[in-house]
C-alpha cells in the first residue's frame, strides 16, 4: 500500500459556517397583519434597502407602491379622504411590493388585515455574507504532489505546499 503526506487546513474561518441572508424588514402587526419583505440580495447590500409607508395619497385614490434605486414607497389608498382598509390589505400590498424590482413579498397568516397607518423610512436589516470555503486544489508534476487551500496562482509555487507519495 502507498504511503502519502496529507495536507489539511480547516475549511471555514469561523467555528459556525454562516450561509448568506438576504436583508429583510416587517411592516405590520398581527397574526393575518404582518408583511415580511425581502431583499432579493444576499449580503449587506441589501441592508441599503428602505421602505416608507406614506399616508399623503391623493383623496379616492388606489394603493400603489414604487421603488427609486433603494428606497421603496407605498402609498396607502384611501376613499374620499379617508384611509380605506379595503385598498389597503396585506395581500394587496404584498402584491404590489411583489411587482417590483429587487424585493419580494410575503404576508403573515391570511393577510386579511389593513395597514392603514404611515410608517417612518425604515431600513431593512440582517443581510450578510456567507462564510468564505477554501477551495483545495491538488497537483501532480513529475511524481511530486502539490497541494494549495487557499487562493493561488497555477504557474508560480507560490502558496503551494509540496507533499511527496512513498
Amino acid at each position: 500500500m502507498s504511503k502519502y503526506t496529507f495536507f489539511e487546513k480547516k475549511w471555514f474561518a469561523d467555528t459556525n459556517p454562516l450561509a448568506g441572508v438576504k436583508a429583510s424588514i416587517n411592516i405590520g402587526a398581527g397574526e393575518n397583519g404582518i408583511i415580511t419583505i425581502h431583499s432579493d440580495l444576499v449580503g449587506t447590500e441589501g441592508n441599503d434597502f428602505t421602505i416608507t409607508v406614506s399616508d399623503a395619497g391623493a383623496n379616492d385614490c388606489d394603493m400603489s407602491a414604487t421603488i427609486s434605486g433603494t428606497d421603496i414607497t407605498v402609498v396607502l389608498g384611501k376613499t374620499v379622504a379617508a384611509l380605506e382598509p379595503t385598498k389597503n390589505t396585506c395581500v394587496l400590498i404584498a402584491a404590489a411590493l411583489n411587482a417590483l424590482a429587487g424585493v419580494n413579498a410575503v404576508h403573515s397568516g391570511t393577510g386579511a388585515d389593513s395597514i392603514i397607518a404611515a410608517v417612518a423610512k425604515s431600513n431593512f436589516t440582517g443581510g450578510q455574507y456567507a462564510t468564505p470555503v477554501a477551495t483545495p486544489a491538488i497537483m501532480i508534476i513529475s511524481g511530486v504532489v502539490y497541494v494549495a487551500d487557499t487562493p493561488v496562482m497555477k504557474n508560480t509555487l507560490g502558496g503551494w505546499k509540496k507533499g511527496t507519495l512513498s
